[in-house]
């Protein structure tokens, strides 16, 4: 990365300028990004409730760094490696209920633990089987059914959900389950930084939610920073929690409601386009509010109109950077300094 691109943001949130635009329009900056935040990020994996099967095959960051996993379910969760320690060929096409993991390429065998079991055609060879040979393990996360991983992870996860367990210490966790018609994908023109951007801020709640606005009393919108996150907590007109937003550093939105939980996985698939998956969680009994103006579905509508007109906005050589307000962007100012020293 050139001398003259490098990311800077000063801590001190009353002098601090804004990301500058070149960190949205370079594509050395992105590809930086990929390696330095996302290949080893906390991501989502699924819902325990929503599998059944022993085997569960998945692509970490599917389309972004696509390394192949699979979820292992038996005496205790395990993700390990989906790729062949022989000549790489993929292990697990699809979800299973097999005792084992069987190569179809050469005959290995690993059992669920990713041990080496059976092969062909290696006698004479030194110092084989060797821990080389066994499929690795990466760090997985189960939080209430929600399962999570990293290869390498730059922060501990629980902490985060310590303090959503903390603050929501009544929430029926067990009693979320994923309602697929009201979850979705989007594919969007725009740089990943700037979706969540906007997630991290209240501040345009009044300009661009009306429906929104209607529901929650703005003047007690609140912003707190955790380790590697963000909380934001809207309450309503009578003082009542309306919602508890939690934002993982860099990509995972938690959205806590009465009625359950909304989330989104926000996944960059090129510099200029983002992935916005969507996850519908209801308590059972319950159903998302849907159509209404204050609706998930019409607040999203409303959020990636906004952002798209800033992304084309940052692409102008009339803008270079901004201001942050201490009031209501220091969630983005936050966000801003973890990129910075990631990038470092």
């Amino acid at each position: 990365m050139e001398n003259n691109f490098k990311i800077s943001i000063d801590k001190d949130v009353s002098i601090a300028r804004t990301m500058p635009s070149y960190f949205y329009n370079s594509k050395d900056i992105f590809n930086k990004s990929i390696n330095s935040i996302f290949r080893n990020s906390w991501q989502f994996v699924i819902n325990k409730l929503s599998i059944n099967h022993k085997l569960f095959p998945f692509l970490f960051i599917e389309g972004l760094i696509d390394d192949p996993y699979v979820l292992v379910l038996s005496d205790k969760l395990k993700i390990l490696s989906n790729v062949c320690t022989h000549r790489a060929a993929l292990l697990c096409s699809e979800k299973s209920n097999g005792s084992t993991i069987k190569c179809n390429y050469h005959g290995r065998v690993f059992n669920l633990n990713g041990k080496l079991i059976k092969h062909y055609g290696f006698e004479g060879v030194k110092n084989f089987p060797s821990d080389e040979d066994n499929l690795i393990e990466i760090n997985n996360f189960d939080w209430n059914n929600f399962i999570f991983c990293s290869k390498n992870p730059m922060f501990n996860i629980q902490n985060i959900f310590d303090d959503i367990c903390k603050r929501l210490p009544d929430y029926k966790f067990e009693d979320l389950v994923c309602d697929e018609k009201s979850s979705n994908k989007y594919i969007i023109n725009v740089h990943w930084a700037l979706y969540c951007e906007n997630y991290l801020e209240g501040f345009h709640v009044p300009f661009v939610h009306k429906g929104l606005n209607d529901d929650i009393d703005y003047s007690q919108y609140d912003t707190e920073i955790l380790d590697h996150g963000v909380l934001q907590i809207a309450k309503d007109k009578s003082n009542k929690i309306y919602a508890h937003y939690y934002w993982i550093f860099p990509n995972l939105m938690l959205n806590f409601y009465d009625w359950g939980l909304s989330m989104n996985i926000i996944s960059p698939i090129g510099i200029n386009k983002t992935k916005i998956e969507f996850f519908s969680f209801p308590k059972k009994g319950m159903t998302q509010p849907k159509d209404i103006p204050s609706g998930i579905n019409i607040v999203e509508e409303e959020d990636q109109k906004i952002v798209k007109s800033v992304q084309k906005g940052i692409q102008s050589s009339n803008y270079k950077s901004g201001r942050y307000s201490i009031k209501h962007e220091k969630g983005v100012h936050y966000f801003h300094l973890l990129i910075s020293e990631y990038l470092k």
